[in-house]
């Protein structure tokens, strides 16, 4: 779902940058191309939702960023439990951001919060952040139980 979302703002940025790019030699005749309205706002929610939801994958394959420089000279025994550690540590904060963007969904759904040009409604796209964190919380927890079986 992140990958659709990143490349549905991929094509909406070279819808918009078609227009501005139209626009500049349309001016030249003295008309105008607008640009897409509420570019930002599209973009600003497509963005947030698209990064979250890559992050349980990247949990569950090791794609993501590990720093790995000093402790390759430890031990494997205390590699392992630092690699145990963190990931629980990583599990732990991915659910407590699942259950802060519930929160702020409720909020921002009571507060009927909506984006300045389109009018969106902002909690709708909340939804499935919240569902990523919770799903990347989960994708933690397995890839511990993976670790430790191995």
């Amino acid at each position: 779902m992140g990958g659709l979302l990143l490349i549905a703002v991929v094509l909406i940025t070279m819808v918009n940058v078609a227009g501005f790019s139209a626009n500049a030699g349309a001016r030249l005749f003295g008309a105008t191309v607008p640009g897409l309205p509420g570019y930002e706002d599209a973009v600003t929610l497509l963005i947030g939702v698209a990064g979250l939801c890559m992050f349980p994958y990247c949990q569950l394959t090791g794609g993501h960023a590990a720093v790995d420089v000093l402790m390759r000279m430890a031990p494997e025994r205390i590699q392992r439990g630092m690699h145990v550690g963190s990931t629980v540590l990583v599990a732990a904060i991915a659910f407590a951001l699942a259950v802060m963007m519930v929160y702020g969904l409720q909020e921002a759904r009571s507060d009927r919060t909506v984006t300045a040009v389109l009018d969106w409604p902002v909690w709708v796209f909340m939804i499935p952040g919240a569902i990523s964190c919770a799903l990347w919380s989960v994708a933690a927890l397995l890839s511990i139980g993976v670790e430790m079986s191995e």
